[in-house]
């Protein structure tokens, strides 16, 4: 796949080290991002940059948030239904029924970036 520039993808990670290989990672792919250990420090650097072409988050997040209230919170920032996907190695029916009825993909962990990279491709190219 080419690289596609212009892109801005906003990632949300408690763990430190995933947030920096996943911000590598887009940026090589051609990104702009804004990536984030949590949410409020996302909601605090959104306001003059452009909606987001993508959101990506863990599912398990710090402060009683989780992925789904993650990307909630960033879409009614934004005010538009941003693309998203959690990461995750939770299967449970709870998360795949909250997820689907907000229209958020998950991808279970380990996720190779390859298709992480179709997937987020393809979600922005059906928005």
């Amino acid at each position: 796949m080419s690289v596609t520039p212009d892109r801005f993808a906003v990632v949300i990670d408690d763990e430190s080290i995933i947030l920096a290989g996943m911000e590598i990672m887009l940026d090589t792919w051609g990104y702009q991002v804004l990536a984030a250990e949590d949410v409020e420090t996302v909601l605090a650097k959104l306001p003059g940059r452009p909606v987001p072409d993508v959101i990506l988050s863990d599912y398990r997040l710090r402060e009683g948030w989780s992925g789904i209230t993650a990307v909630r919170a960033v879409r009614e920032a934004c005010g538009a239904s941003v693309p998203a996907i959690i990461l995750t190695g939770d299967t449970g029916a709870e998360l795949l029924a909250a997820a689907t009825a907000d229209r958020i993909h998950i991808l279970h962990k380990p996720v190779q970036p390859n298709d992480l990279r179709r997937q987020i491709e393809a979600l922005i190219a059906a928005a």
